[in-house]
């Protein structure tokens, strides 16, 4: 039970914001509706990869909101094995409504994955940092999906890369569990992630010229964003909490 007397800021600004929430929400499931109605060769695969990535991310933020005071490892290891699974269970669906109601579910799962992580840095920084790391991870998105659309340079150069610079993010992050980083060795480590997962923006976003404009496909390449936004937003949000320490 919550205390009635502890002040939860993002509680707070929620409240205070739910009419434009509500409005922002409802016109991004109107978007979706609309354009799922329409004939699947007359939306271009992007529009329906932004359109579906949308709600995803909407359903990840209410998921961070609700699982901001899970505490322990054991209800973070299992939602990480339910998001393995559902990743799976949604591939099979193809592009059926079905597989876009589990893509918005699996947004939830993965959205309170990040709740701990959010709450932290809540109590320590505030609401500020949170919504810093946010709007600069949607700026880095949007960024590299221009350059990777517009220039359409193939990249797939960049896979063996970023694979191999992700196990080395993995391994050291794993150390990390045991090791107290220094305030230096956080910083170049999210440093290090977030060029990592830029250059996983670039490639995915690479992929849209390459794929079948289906909803299967949108479904799939919005998983991938998603993942690349998630982990972009976590290394953005270490530092931006890292560069505040003294």
């Amino acid at each position: 039970m919550e205390n009635p007397y502890y002040a939860d800021p993002l509680k707070e600004r929620a409240v205070a914001n739910r009419g434009l929430i509500g409005i922002v929400l409802g016109a991004i499931l109107l978007c979706l509706i609309l354009i799922r109605l329409m004939p699947e060769d007359a939306t271009p695969l992007l529009g329906k990869v932004m359109v579906l990535l949308a709600p995803t991310l909407a359903t990840a933020s209410a998921g961070a909101y609700f699982g901001r005071r899970l505490t322990g490892w054991l209800p973070l290891i299992g939602l990480l094995i339910l998001s393995v699974i559902g990743l799976f269970i949604i591939r099979a669906a193809g592009g059926s409504n079905i597989a876009i109601g589990l893509l918005l579910g699996w947004g939830f799962i993965n959205g309170m994955m990040l709740g701990p992580l959010v709450g932290f840095a809540l109590a320590e920084d505030g609401p500020e940092v949170v919504v810093q790391a946010l709007s600069g991870t949607t700026a880095v998105m949007i960024g590299t999906g221009f350059i990777s659309i517009a220039t359409g340079v193939n990249l797939s150069f960049l896979a063996p890369i970023l694979f191999l610079a992700l196990l080395g993010l993995i391994v050291v992050g794993l150390i990390g569990i045991f090791v107290r980083f220094s305030r230096t060795g956080s910083l170049a480590y999210s440093v290090l992630g977030m060029i990592v997962f830029a250059g996983y923006f670039l490639w995915d976003f690479s992929k849209v010229k390459d794929s079948a404009n289906t909803w299967q496909s949108a479904i799939a390449l919005t998983t991938r964003l998603y993942l690349d936004f998630a982990n972009f937003f976590i290394f953005l949000l270490r530092f931006l909490m890292a560069s505040r320490r003294r």
